[in-house]
């Protein structure tokens, strides 16, 4: 079973990606795509807006270029979130020096000890859930890991993290499914689909409005305020800064998270050698989920626009063009991995790109590695049957993430 990708209702569609983005059978396995585009064109590909970059290392020095920025194109005005000041950027959509400025101080809230200790909350709450799965299995036989634990797990990890009040909850999720194609270029989203994506927006600005001027009248232990406190060199985050940051923590935090989590578990359901090298060997976890990351990238398409002429790859691009690096792609570079196509858990050696490079590194990835180990730890604890290898994902262009992944789950023996 494929998804269904709705086409937008024009034929008259900007050529920037060197395939076709509404090809059903991409979205379910883009890798054959990416393989048959390096062979044919090589790592860097001209279209008729700009360049596609395939290569690990291009991708690397596009996230390197000063000359490659957010600009004030397309796709800048696309990752615009509407605030009191008007639409304005979140700090990942920001050139420096803004973004160095904003981005020193949102990472100090990020800190090692505010990530650790979401780790125990986390697993107690993923054992429940599996557990409830479990239940689950037993009375109707087959379930949804999407709707039973990957959403429910991203959901309350983000609620620790940030203290998102229970009545906002489900909102949040129901939210997400829309916001997961935040990052998708405008025109390949059908009218309905862009105006979801608008609502999700609109609604998430507006709960990060009310928890930023609760936190500001009585801080407590969590992001948030964290947020709302923190200052280096005397600066702190105005309002507008602050609201977009949370903001785009909500767009970001209730769809990446259940992205990584279920392609990571697909991943490993679909190669019993490697579901139980993970089994046996817990101490390697970290690494493992590195190596699922890498295999099946969730983020697989973001893009910069050229601010002055500049080359990718020795491929020469004109001011204002658009450059598309493809995250799946690059993580597959045969030049980097040995037999890229491979699962192997053992495999160590070259981060994956899938969380960016360089200043625009995601400062939330050590969360999201977080969550996808923690739910893998409690699905590798019973005995966890596939029933479609194959499930449909998303449609999303940017994030890649599962629609469903029916499974059944009991207890082992």
């Amino acid at each position: 079973m494929t998804e269904t990708v709705q086409h937008p209702p024009t034929d008259d569609l900007p050529e920037v990606l060197p395939y076709d983005p509404f090809d059903a059978g991409f979205h379910s396995d883009p890798y054959p795509t990416y393989e048959k585009l390096r062979a044919e064109s090589g790592s860097v590909i001209r279209t008729a807006a700009g360049v596609a970059v395939l290569g690990y290392h291009d991708v690397q020095q596009v996230l390197r270029n000063p000359k490659l920025g957010r600009g004030e194109g397309a796709g800048y005005q696309d990752t615009l979130i509407p605030t009191p000041a008007g639409l304005q950027p979140a700090v990942m959509f920001m050139d420096p020096p803004d973004h160095t400025r904003i981005r020193a101080l949102v990472t100090k809230a990020f800190t090692p000890r505010a990530i650790e200790r979401l780790r125990h909350p986390a697993e107690e709450l993923a054992a429940k859930l599996v557990a409830q799965t479990a239940e689950e299995t037993a009375a109707h036989g087959t379930v949804d890991l999407t709707t039973k634990l990957f959403r429910p797990l991203g959901a309350g990890v983000l609620n620790i993290l940030v203290g998102v009040p229970e009545k906002y909850l489900a909102q949040c999720i129901e939210y997400a499914n829309d916001a997961g194609r935040g990052l998708d270029p405008a025109y390949t989203l059908s009218p309905d689909a862009l105006q979801n994506r608008l609502k999700a927006r609109d609604g998430y600005v507006a709960i990060a409005q009310e928890l930023i001027a609760e936190r500001r009248a009585q801080p407590v232990d969590d992001l948030m305020s964290e947020l709302v406190l923190v200052e280096q060199d005397g600066e702190r985050l105005n309002e507008i800064e602050l609201l977009t940051t949370v903001a785009n923590i909500f767009l970001a935090g209730f769809s990446a998270p259940q992205a990584a989590m279920g392609l990571a578990a697909l991943s490993l359901l679909n190669h019993p050698d490697q579901w139980e090298w993970y089994r046996e060997h817990p101490e390697e976890a970290a690494g493992s989920v590195e190596e699922l990351m890498r295999y099946d990238t969730s983020v697989q398409l973001i893009n910069r626009t050229a601010l002055e002429d500049t080359e990718v790859g020795g491929v020469p691009v004109k001011a204002d063009q658009e450059v598309f690096m493809l995250l799946g792609a690059a993580n597959r570079d045969p030049g980097v991995y040995e037999d890229p196509a491979r699962l192997d858990l053992t495999r160590r050696g070259a981060r994956q790109v899938g969380f960016g490079h360089g200043i625009h590194f995601c400062v939330a990835a050590p969360i999201a590695k977080l969550i996808t180990e923690v739910a893998l730890n409690a699905l590798v604890a019973y005995d966890v049957e596939l029933r479609n290898p194959t499930p449909p994902t998303n449609g999303a262009l940017a994030i890649r993430s599962l629609a469903e992944l029916p499974v059944a789950v009991g207890r082992r023996h």
